[in-house]
Formats: structure tokens, C-alpha cells, sequence
């Protein structure tokens, strides 16, 4: 609970957020000075402002020290009118009254709920129930959790036979994929719903919808887990499951296997009940880099060490070296890492676990002192070797002295200084040839090391995901020559791999060994439709269709072509690539792939699982907007009127009334790139020449974080300060019954199970929660320096809204070097260039 009340002080008393509220409550006239140095948090402010917008007596609830959900339910009897003084009096809590005073304003009978054995969300879920008129009398008992409860209300209110399931020794869970089985028409054998699980059951109820057939695996007593991995495996057109998917395997290791048939691997070097999950990752990833898993195939290894045996395969090591099972995965990997530095590994493999061997290392042989020693005499003095030790010179002294300086001598001398390798015997031979005397001469020299060249892919596909539209017209970007995917046939090649080289080993003049780098293979590739040949080489097309490269992987559509879609009545669904050659006019259009319309989208509601591509027009009417859902980019001509989200990038000319929503950029390209009226929202910024117009009265832009998002944070806050407070009155009620030690008293103690129980579900609840806090916040995090650039012109009338932050503007700008709107701490900054026009 501690971290959750520090997340609580970060939040509710953010200075920002405070100074909003102070100045919202100060607009209705009350005087704030009666606040002034009160510690309330923003969601009381936000109960004072609500209460003197509604007329309420506020000073009823202006105590600091009251939580703020007791606050709310205060304002709202006050507007409401209700006398809860008899129901505050018999004790209930503040959860509680709040069941009863919304009963009490929808007329219902609340004496149904209102009674001390119903905690106040079973309250929620009877009255729920009178004010659907059902027969409550099916779940009207304290002995249900709130949760079984739920599920009961929402078969009576479907109309489903909840007798199968209206049992209070059932979990929530079962109950609830009873009934969901239930309303999709599926009634689950009795013996089945006694003898499994809800997780089970939902896999039973899930490969049901799917219209897939895992009842040999459910006679098998295969789990919820493996169930899951078979239907998967099903779904996907897989073969041969029984010779893969064994009994013995936990549905982690099903899993991957499943991931190695996805990609065409050998599973059966893996698929074996003797491995674990994390030793068949291993397996798996090492087919995946096309290493030779044979030498960590062996059950004994753990699966660190098999990681250490993959990542020097990968690297080209000699992996022989350290792959012994005697060796932990940390000495393997010192060893490894020993290997990639091009050293030998020592004898003593001790020294070089306690980092005693690099110490060693650096102290000089005593070979090496004996060769420094010589270099200091007269003779030595001759010999010149270069500090990398790649280069050696020799001077025959003048004189009477040059005469005993012959090839063996010189040599002799040499071996002396340690030059043991890369001598030219022609070099010296010259010298003494030409009575080269007091001449220094490079006589010696050692090897660079060559490293190894990276695997690396030659596409033959070479369409990727960015959309180059012609650029050279005055009047915009022209989509119409776009390309947008290769067409492709069965068996067309697809990619060739080139595999990494391993490199040609160095030396240096004392002869040691400089190590070459190997190359590094690159992974197999990833995607879908098509397959890679024998050669380990070659990838395929597996059948025909349109391809491009999506994020480093081959994406294979089938693909449908139509001439047009114009007043179609019928929904069309693809699981693959639409492409109409025409226009598309009033027709609901769904792809599991692109969708790519060379002409325009009229009036239409399009969804794809990969991009929408549109050259000519989006467009919709006042009374029926054009809709346009897709999980990539979108890109079109023009857009007017249409209702867009994308989670990439939106690319047109103009945007014009339309409401966005896009989890990359929002481009609208060229000198007349416009955006005019509506509510454009982008995750990444938003880039265009003109925002907003002389005619339109209001042009909403909002980056960094979408509405959606936005909405869904602000209320995920107050549902965690609202569970916060709940549990706070579990555990008050808990504190009451401490001291109760009556264990005769069989009443009280199923109160405290009760508690105990309705309190962990809200602790379950508050932990998911805090996981999607987080999960948004990282979101909000990662877009959090995202900008608005304008290069020409913004009209009065427009709004830029970015976190928090809000400006409008009541002038007209323009600038020849450009507009950027961003966020700061405080506010929202309009710069021309470097200079601050405007803020918020």
C-alpha cells in the first residue's frame, strides 16, 4: 500500500493541477482564500468545483481531512435531496450509502439491498438488477461475492439459462465463461464443468467460436496452457501437432515449439519432454541464426549454457574451448568473451575466473625483458620496431663494422629483439648488396588481421513500408504512381542470404597471432508467406500474391482485386490484401492485409490489419462520414470529413474536418499542406504549411498524447484513488473485528472471511490497475517531445493542446522561417524561428 499512497502524492497534489482547479473554483466566484494553505488534493478541488457549479452548499463538505470520494457522495446528496442521515446513522459505510442513495434517486426499493450483510458491491449489482427488472431473487444472497453475483445479472439480463451456473461453491471465473459459452451456443458438459478449470473451460469455449476441434486433446487431460498452444497451432494450418506436441510438455515449451513451426525450423531437434521452456528457447534461437545447435543439444546443459555455446557460435568461436558441462554459465561466459577479445584461453582457467590473468598478462615475460635488455645495447640500438609492433627498421652501421653484418647475423640480431616473423630476406639481401651503411631500412613487417564480413540479406523484394508520393507539382503530392507493393508469384525469389565470413588471422613481428573478427550471421527471416529453401539460402514466395518488407520482415498477402465497390450491400471481408482499381462508394470494406484504392473513398468504412492507401480522395458528408481504421500508415490525396485512426503516420495534402487520431506523425505534405478544422491528435508531432483558415471557426490540434489516451489515464487515476479509499474501509472494518477472538461466534467469522475476501479481489483489482498506470505512462514518456512545425501560416482559431497544456490563439500568423509549437513544464510555446510569439 505504501507505493501506491507515494503514487497518490505525485499525482493528486500536482502544483499544475492544483493551480487549474483553484482557478476553475475562483471563476464561480468563491473565495478562495478559504483554501489557501488547506492540503487538498486535485479530486476534493474537483468536488468543491463540481458542487458550486451544481449550487450545492460546498461548505458542508470543505474539510481537507475528508477523503474525497466521501466528499463526492456528500455533493451528491446535496443535489440530490435525499436525507441519508438514517442510513449514515445504522452504520454504513461511505461505499454503501452511495448503492443507496442511487437507488433511492432511481425510485427503486432499496430495502432489498440495504442491509449491514451486503458489502457495497453486492449492493451495486442487486440494485444493477432492480433497475433491469430481473429477478434479483437468483443472487439476492450475501454468501455470493459480488463477482458471482455480476455474472448471475448478466445471464438473466441475456436471457440465459443461469441455472447450470448459479451456484455460490463456483469461482467467478467458471461462471463466467459458462455463460459466455452459453450466449455464443455452446453448452459445456456438466462432468467437464465439474472436473476443469475456468482457464480450460475458456480454451474449450475459445477454439468453440474459432471452429476448431481439440476435443481428442481435452480427452487427453491436456491444461489450459497446452490447449492453448494446440489451438493456436490449429488456427495456423499446422501439421504433424501430435508428433510435436507431447503430453509431457508444460504449455511454455508447447509454445515454443509452436513459435519454431511458425518459421519452418527443425522443431524436432527440440520438441522433446526432457527440455525445459528456457533450454528450448535456446534450441530455437540458435536454428533461428542458422548456428549448429547439435552442440548444445543435450539436456544436461542448463539453459544459461547453452546460451553462452549460442552466443559463441554465433560469433564463430571456437566454442569447444568452454562448452565442457563442468563450467557454470558465468565462467562460460568469461571464457566466451575471453574468445571474442582474439586470446588464447590459458591453462590455468582459475587465474583467469578471479581476473588474476589480465593482471599477469600485463607484467612483461622474461623473453620479453631479455629482447629489452639487448635493445639497449650498441647492437640492439640498430633494431627499430615500431610501438604496435608491426614494423621493424634496420641500420648497418658505417665502417669498418658493416662488414660483419651479413644476412645470418642480421637475423641472429633480430631473434634477438624477439622479431620472429614477417622478415624479408630480399630486403636484407639488398641491403647488404647495395651497401645500404647508415640507412635505416624497414626489414620486417606484420599482418592486419582481415575481419570477417556480416551475414547480410540481398533482397529481391525491395518495396518497404514508406509511401514517396511525386513531389514536383505546384499543386501537391501526386499518389497516383505510388507504388505500393510488388506483386508476386509462387515460388518467386525473394531473398538471398549471404552468410558471414570468418575472417583472416594477423600477426605482428614477434609473431603473435592477431586474431581476424568473425563475421556475424544474421537470424532467419521473419514474416509470412513464404519459405526458405534447402540451401538455408534462398527464401520463396509460397504462394502468390502482393509482398513488401515490414520492419525487417517479408509480409506475403493474397491479395483480391476488385474494379470498384460502389453501393455494395453486403460486408466484404479478406483475410489478406484488397486492392479496387476504381473507387469504393458507400460499402464496408475489411482486410486482414492493405487495402489500396487507386481511385476515391466516398462515404465507406474501411478497416485493415496492415495499411490503407488511397490515391485520390477521402471523403464523407456532414451526415455520413467516411471511417477509416488501420493498424499502419494511411495515405491519400486529400481527406474531408472522415473519422481516421492509424497507428502509424497519416500522410496526405490536406486534412479538412476530419477527426484523427494517429499513433505516429500526422504529414500533410508540400507548400499547401493544410490542416482546417476538426481535431487532429498524433502520438509523434504534427507537420504542415498551413493550420487552420479564415473560415473555419475552430482547428483542434493535439500531440504527444491522443484523447483516447488521454481520457483513459485521467479516469485510470480516479478509479485507483477510488479503490485506494475502498480498501481503506476493508481495512478499518478489519481493524474492528482484530480484537474480536470469539471463535465460537460463527457469524463473526464469516464476516471476517467476507472482508478478507472483497478486500484481496480489490487488492487483485488495484494491481491491474497500477500495471495499465504504468503501461500508459510509458507511452506518455516515449512521445513526450513531440512538436507541431508549421511551416507558413496559422489562423486565430487554432488550438494546440499537448499533454495538459493548452494555447489558442486569437491572431494570425505567418513566418518565412517556420512555426514550432512544444511543450514546457508550464506551458505550451509558439516560437517563429527562435523567438516566443505566443503561449499558453
Amino acid at each position: 500500500m505504501a507505493v501506491v499512497a507515494a503514487d497518490e502524492d505525485k499525482t493528486l497534489y500536482a502544483p499544475d493541477l492544483i493551480s487549474n482547479e483553484m482557478l476553475l473554483i475562483k471563476k464561480h466566484g468563491f473565495d478562495i482564500n478559504l483554501l489557501e494553505g488547506k492540503r487538498f488534493n486535485i479530486y476534493q478541488l474537483a468536488e468543491i468545483r463540481k458542487g458550486l457549479e451544481t449550487g450545492a452548499d460546498v461548505l458542508e463538505y470543505l474539510d481537507p481531512e475528508l477523503p474525497w470520494n466521501e466528499m463526492e457522495e456528500i455533493r451528491l446528496e446535496l443535489q440530490s435531496g435525499i436525507d441519508m442521515s438514517m442510513y449514515r446513522d445504522a452504520g454504513f459505510d461511505i461505499m454503501q450509502l452511495a448503492e443507496i442513495r442511487e437507488g433511492l434517486q432511481k425510485g427503486l426499493d432499496v430495502t432489498e439491498y440495504a442491509r449491514p450483510e451486503f458489502f457495497a458491491d453486492q449492493m451495486r449489482q442487486i440494485r444493477l438488477g432492480l433497475e433491469a427488472d430481473i429477478p434479483i431473487i437468483f443472487y439476492q444472497n450475501a454468501s455470493y461475492n459480488w463477482l458471482q453475483m455480476a455474472e448471475i445479472r448478466k445471464g438473466l439480463e441475456n436471457g440465459t439459462d443461469i441455472s447450470s451456473y448459479a451456484r455460490v461453491d463456483m469461482p467467478y471465473m467458471k461462471m463466467r465463461v459458462i455463460r459466455e459459452s452459453l450466449e455464443d451456443g455452446l453448452e459445456l458438459d456438466e462432468a467437464l464443468v465439474r472436473r476443469k478449470d475456468a482457464a480450460t473451460l475458456e480454451q474449450i469455449h475459445i477454439a468453440y467460436k474459432d471452429k476448431i476441434d481439440i476435443d481428442e486433446y481435452i480427452k487427453k487431460n491436456f491444461d489450459a496452457e497446452q490447449l492453448e498452444q494446440v489451438r493456436k497451432a490449429k488456427m495456423a494450418g499446422i501439421e504433424d501437432i501430435d508428433r510435436y506436441f507431447l503430453f509431457g510438455m508444460r504449455g511454455e515449451c508447447m509454445h515454443e515449439v509452436l513459435l519454431g513451426l511458425e518459421q519452418n525450423l527443425d522443431v524436432s531437434i527440440y520438441a522433446d519432454e526432457q527440455y525445459g521452456w528456457k533450454q528450448m528457447k535456446e534450441l530455437r534461437l540458435g536454428l533461428e541464426h542458422q548456428v549448429d545447435v547439435s552442440v548444445y543439444a543435450k539436456p544436461l546443459y542448463r539453459a544459461d549454457q547453452m546460451r553462452e555455446i549460442r552466443l559463441g557460435l554465433e560469433a564463430n568461436l571456437d566454442v569447444s574451448k568452454y562448452s565442457s558441462m563442468v563450467h557454470p554459465a558465468q565462467e562460460m561466459r568469461i571464457m566466451r568473451e575471453w574468445l571474442e577479445d582474439g586470446k588464447a584461453l590459458p591453462s590455468n582457467l582459475s587465474k583467469l575466473f578471479t581476473g588474476q590473468l589480465q593482471e599477469e598478462m600485463s607484467k612483461p615475460a622474461d623473453e620479453e625483458v631479455k629482447a629489452w635488455q639487448f635493445l639497449q645495447t650498441e647492437e640492439g640500438r640498430l633494431i627499430d620496431i615500431s610501438e604496435d609492433m608491426m614494423k621493424v627498421y634496420f641500420t648497418i652501421p658505417v665502417g669498418t663494422k658493416a662488414a660483419k653484418f651479413t644476412i645470418e647475423y642480421i637475423a641472429k640480431l633480430l631473434y634477438r629483439a624477439r622479431v620472429r616473423r614477417g622478415i624479408s630476406k630480399k630486403v636484407l639481401a639488398e641491403m647488404i648488396e647495395n651497401k645500404k651503411f647508415g640507412v635505416k631500412t624497414l626489414v620486417a613487417t606484420g599482418r592486419e588481421p582481415e575481419n570477417g564480413k556480416d551475414g547480410y540479406y540481398e533482397y529481391l523484394l525491395q518495396l518497404g513500408e514508406s509511401i514517396l508520393p511525386d513531389m514536383e507539382s505546384s499543386d501537391g503530392a501526386d499518389f497516383s504512381k505510388v507504388k505500393i507493393f510488388d506483386e508476386v508469384k509462387l515460388g518467386d525469389k525473394l531473398a538471398i542470404y549471404h552468410p558471414a565470413t570468418p575472417g583472416v588471422d594477423g600477426f605482428d613481428v614477434t609473431g603473435k597471432i592477431l586474431k581476424a573478427k568473425p563475421g556475424r550471421g544474421k537470424p532467419i527471416l521473419k514474416g509470412h508467406g513464404f519459405m526458405l529453401l534447402a540451401d538455408k539460402q534462398t527464401y520463396v514466395s509460397s504462394y502468390a500474391g502482393v509482398g513488401r518488407i515490414h520492419s525487417g520482415e517479408i509480409w506475403i498477402d493474397k491479395a483480391k482485386v476488385y474494379e470498384s465497390l460502389v453501393n455494395v450491400r453486403d460486408k466484404i471481408n479478406y483475410d489478406g490484401t484488397i486492392w479496387v482499381k476504381g473507387d469504393i462508394e458507400n460499402a464496408y470494406v475489411q482486410a486482414k492485409g492493405d487495402i489500396v484504392v487507386d481511385g476515391s473513398v466516398t462515404c465507406a468504412d474501411l478497416t485493415a490489419g496492415g495499411r490503407i492507401v488511397v490515391r485520390k480522395s477521402i471523403v464523407g458528408n456532414l451526415s455520413e462520414r467516411t471511417s477509416i481504421n488501420a493498424n499502419g500508415i494511411v495515405a491519400a490525396a486529400h481527406l474531408d470529413n472522415a473519422d481516421i485512426k492509424c497507428k502509424e503516420d497519416l500522410i496526405s495534402n490536406d486534412c479538412r474536418n476530419c477527426n484523427v487520431s494517429a499513433g505516429g506523425k500526422v504529414l500533410m505534405l508540400g507548400d499547401r499542406g493544410l490542416v482546417n478544422g476538426g481535431k487532429v491528435t498524433s502520438l509523434k508531432g504534427i507537420e504542415t504549411a498551413v493550420l487552420g483558415s479564415k473560415t473555419v471557426k475552430e482547428t483542434v490540434i493535439r500531440t504527444g498524447i491522443t484523447e483516447d489516451l488521454d481520457y483513459e489515464y485521467k479516469n485510470l487515476m480516479r478509479n485507483l484513488s477510488r479503490t485506494y479509499q475502498e480498501i481503506k474501509v476493508y481495512e478499518s472494518q478489519r481493524a474492528k473485528l482484530a480484537s474480536f477472538n470469539d471463535t465460537t461466534n460463527k457469524q463473526a467469522l464469516q464476516v471476517k472471511i467476507k472482508i478478507n475476501a472483497e478486500s484481496a479481489i480489490k487488492e487483485a483489482e488495484l494491481e491491474r490497475l497500477n500495471k495499465r498506470k504504468k503501461e500508459i505512462e510509458d507511452e506518455m514518456a516515449a512521445v513526450k517531445d513531440s512538436k507541431v512545425l508549421v511551416a507558413r501560416l496559422v489562423f486565430d482559431g487554432t488550438v494546440i493542446m499537448m499533454g495538459s497544456r493548452m494555447l489558442k490563439l486569437n491572431d494570425t500568423y505567418e513566418s518565412t522561417k517556420g512555426f514550432t509549437f512544444k511543450a514546457t513544464e508550464g506551458a505550451v510555446l509558439m516560437l517563429d524561428g527562435e523567438k516566443v510569439v505566443a503561449r499558453s
